[in-house]
C-alpha cells in the first residue's frame, strides 16, 4: 500500500470515527499487525505471562498446604492444564513469523480456558466438600479487563461467558442461594465496569494509532522532501564550483602577472573576493552534505595532536583577521587521540576562524591536556565573551550575533553549526564555557590512544616538472595551465582521454592532473589509472573534483591519488605540486581542502 493511499484511508477513518471499534478491512489488518508487534516487543507482555503462571502456581501451593489430598487430586491437574495453555500460547506468540490473527486467537483462547478452569476449580472443591472462595474468579476477571489489553469484544465475551458458567454451576452445586446471589451481583458489577473500561481503553488505543500513523507519514514526507532538496543542491555543486574554480585560478594568475600597481591592487582584491566566495560556498555545501543522511562517513584513526595544532596555528597567522592577535599552542607532551583527522581538523579550523573573526580577542590559544582516559582539547580566547542566553544561539545555522549587516568578510554563519554537526557525528562531546568580558572556551573531549607510526618529513619543495593536465572545461583548463606554467611547470593540457594518451609518451609526465567529471565514458579516476597502466609506473596523480564524498575519497585512497576539492585554492595546489613533484607518496584528501 502506498503512503498516499494509506493516508487517505486513515483520514477517512478519522472523519468517520470508530465507535464500533472496527476500522475498514485494510486498516483493521494493519492495526492488528501493529498491535501484535508492539505486544511482542513490549517487556510488559512477558510480565503478564509471568504473573498469570505465578497466579496458578501460588494458588496450587496454597491448595497443597490447606486442602485435603483427595481435593488436590482434582485441583492440581486443572491448574497444570491452565499453566500449559498459557505457556503454549506464549510460545507461539513470541515467534518472529507468527500470524497476528492466529496468535491473538491463541492468546484469547488461553485466557478463556484459564477462566473456565478457575470456575471448575471452585466447584470441584465444593464437590469434595471444601469451600473454595469465589475471589479467585474475581481476581481473574480484574486481571483480564485491566492488564491483558485484550480486544474489547474478546474480553467482554470471555467475562460474561465465565459469569454464565459460574451461574449455571452455582445453581447446580451451590445450595446457599443467598450467597450465590451476592457473588453473582458482585461478579456482574466487575464485568460491567471492566467491559466499560476495556471499551474506553481500546477506543483511545485506536485513536492514538491513527494519529501516530498520520504523524509518521507527515514526518517521512517531510524528511523525504528535505533529503530531495539537499540531494539537488549536492547534485549541482559541481556546476556551481566549476566557474568559481576557473575564476580563482585566473585571479591568481592575473595577480602574479600584473606589472601596473593599480592592476595588481585590483587583482589582489579580486583574488580575496574569490577566496571569500569559495569559502562561503564550501561552508554551504559542507553543511548540506552533513545534513544529508549517510553522506559523510568517518575514517577513525590515531592522530598526533601537536603537529595538527601547530599547522592550524601557522595557517591562521596568515589570515588578515589575525593581525595583532597572539596565537598560542599549548600541548606539552605528545598526545594521540582517536578521531577522523580530516573532520577533526575542519572542526578546529572553524573554531579558530570563529575566534579570529568574532571574539575581538588579543590572545587565542589551542590547548590539549590529558584528562584520565581522554584528552581535553580547548580552543579559547580572551575576547568579549557571550552571555548565557547567546551561547546556544551561536550554534544555529546562519546566525551571526555581531554581524547584523551580513558583512561577507565574516562568512555565512555556518562555522559553528558545522562544528556541532561534526561533533555529533564523531561522538566527541562539545561544551562552551563563556561569560561577558571573560572570553570563550570551546572544549572537545576525545579518546586518548597509543601513538601510531610517524611518517617521514616532507623534502624541500620543488616546483619544476612535467605535468599532463586532463580537463574538458575550457575556462578551467586554460586558467590552470597558465597558472602552472607561471609557477615553472611544463604543462600539456588535454581536452579528453584520447588526446591525453596521444601526448603521454611524448611528454613523459612526472605528474598527472585530471578533473573528475569528464565528457567521455571514463571518469577522471579511471582515466588516471589507465594512463598509469600505459606508462607502466605509479605516477603521482591529483584528482580535482567538486565531489568530495566519502565514497570518492575511499576510491582515491585505494588508488594513491590525492583528491583536491573545487574551488581550487592556489596555496593548496602549490603544496600538492611540491610534494608530488618531489617524489612524495600521495595521500587522500580532506573534505573541504582544495
Amino acid at each position: 500500500m502506498s503512503i498516499e493511499e494509506l493516508e487517505r484511508l486513515l483520514l477517512t477513518q478519522q472523519r468517520r470515527g470508530h465507535n464500533h471499534l472496527r476500522f475498514s478491512r485494510r486498516l483493521e489488518q494493519l492495526f492488528a499487525r501493529d498491535r501484535f508487534r508492539f505486544m511482542q516487543r513490549h517487556w510488559g507482555t512477558r510480565m503478564v505471562i509471568l504473573a498469570a503462571v505465578s497466579f496458578q502456581l501460588v494458588y496450587g501451593l496454597h491448595d497443597l498446604l490447606v486442602m485435603p489430598f483427595e481435593v488436590n487430586l482434582w485441583l492440581l491437574p486443572l491448574r497444570l492444564l491452565s499453566v500449559v495453555a498459557i505457556i503454549a500460547s506464549w510460545l507461539y506468540y513470541r515467534l518472529p513469523d507468527a500470524d497476528p490473527e492466529r496468535a491473538q486467537r491463541y492468546f484469547a483462547t488461553a485466557y478463556l480456558v484459564c477462566g473456565i478452569l478457575v470456575v471448575l476449580l471452585i466447584y470441584a472443591s465444593h464437590i469434595q466438600g471444601e469451600q473454595m472462595p469465589y475471589e479467585g474468579l474475581l481476581l481473574f476477571l480484574v486481571f483480564g479487563h485491566g492488564v491483558l489489553s485484550l480486544p474489547f469484544r474478546t474480553v467482554m465475551f470471555s467475562g460474561w461467558l465465565l459469569y454464565g458458567l459460574f451461574l449455571v454451576l452455582g445453581l447446580m452445586f451451590n445450595n446457599n442461594s443467598e450467597q450465590l446471589a451476592y457473588q453473582l451481583l458482585f461478579l456482574g458489577c466487575v464485568n460491567l465496569i471492566g467491559s466499560t473500561g476495556s471499551y474506553l481503553q481500546e477506543h483511545a488505543h485506536r485513536s492514538g494509532w491513527i494519529n501516530l500513523r498520520l504523524l509518521n507519514i507527515a514526518r517521512r514526507r517531510s524528511e523525504a522532501e528535505t533529503q530531495s532538496k539537499l540531494r539537488q543542491l549536492a547534485a549541482v555543486s559541481h556546476d556551481l564550483r566549476q566557474p568559481l574554480n576557473a575564476m580563482g585560478l585566473y585571479a591568481q594568475h592575473l595577480q602574479e602577472c600584473a606589472a601596473d600597481a593599480e592592476v595588481q591592487r585590483v587583482s589582489e582584491q579580486l583574488n580575496i573576493s574569490v577566496e571569500q566566495l569559495g569559502r562561503m560556498l564550501q561552508s554551504l555545501l559542507d553543511y548540506n552534505r552533513l545534513t544529508l543522511t549517510g553522506a559523510v562517513q568517518t575514517q577513525i584513526q590515531s592522530i598526533a595532536l601537536l603537529p595538527m595544532l601547530e599547522r592550524l596555528r601557522d595557517e591562521a597567522q596568515g589570515d588578515p583577521a589575525a593581525s595583532g592577535v597572539r596565537l598560542l599552542v599549548e600541548c606539552d607532551e605528545p598526545l594521540w587521540v582517536r578521531s577522523d583527522p580530516a573532520l577533526l581538523e575542519r572542526m578546529l579550523r572553524n573554531l579558530l576562524s570563529n575566534a579570529l573573526r568574532h571574539a575581538q580577542a588579543g590572545h587565542i590559544w589551542l590547548r590539549a591536556e590529558q584528562d584520565a582516559e581522554d584528552v581535553l582539547l580547548e580552543v579559547g580566547d580572551d575576547g568579549v565573551g557571550l552571555a548565557e542566553d547567546q551561547q546556544e544561539l551561536v550554534f544555529e545555522e546562519f546566525r551571526q550575533l555581531d554581524n547584523p549587516g551580513r558583512n561577507a568578510d565574516q562568512g555565512l554563519g555556518l562555522g559553528l553549526a558545522i562544528v556541532r554537526q561534526l561533533a555529533r557525528l564523531l561522538g566527541h562531546p562539545l561544551r562552551l564555557d563563556s561569560a561577558p568580558g571573560h572570553g570563550a572556551r570551546f572544549l572537545l573531549r576525545l579518546p586518548l590512544t597509543e601513538p601510531a607510526a610517524i611518517e617521514e618529513p616532507a623534502r624541500q619543495q620543488v616546483m619544476a616538472g612535467r605535468v599532463l593536465l586532463l580537463e574538458d572545461d575550457r575556462a578551467s583548463r586554460e586558467a590552470l595551465q597558465a597558472l602552472l606554467q607561471r609557477w615553472g611547470c611544463e604543462v600539456r593540457a588535454c581536452v579528453n582521454f584520447d588526446e591525453a594518451l596521444l601526448v603521454l609518451d611524448d611528454l613523459q609526465p612526472q605528474l598527472l592532473i585530471s578533473d573528475y567529471r569528464l565528457s567521455g565514458e571514463l571518469d577522471g579516476l579511471q582515466a588516471l589509472e589507465a594512463m598509469r597502466e600505459r606508462c607502466g609506473t605509479m605516477l603521482p596523480a591529483l584528482l580535482v573534483s567538486a565531489d568530495v564524498s566519502p565514497a570518492l575519497q575511499e576510491r582515491c585512497m585505494h588508488q594513491s591519488v590525492q583528491l583536491l576539492g573545487k574551488p581550487l585554492l592556489p596555496a593548496r595546489l602549490r603544496q600538492a605540486l611540491a610534494r608530488h613533484l618531489n617524489g612524495q607518496p600521495s595521500q587522500a584528501a580532506v573534505p573541504g581542502q582544495a
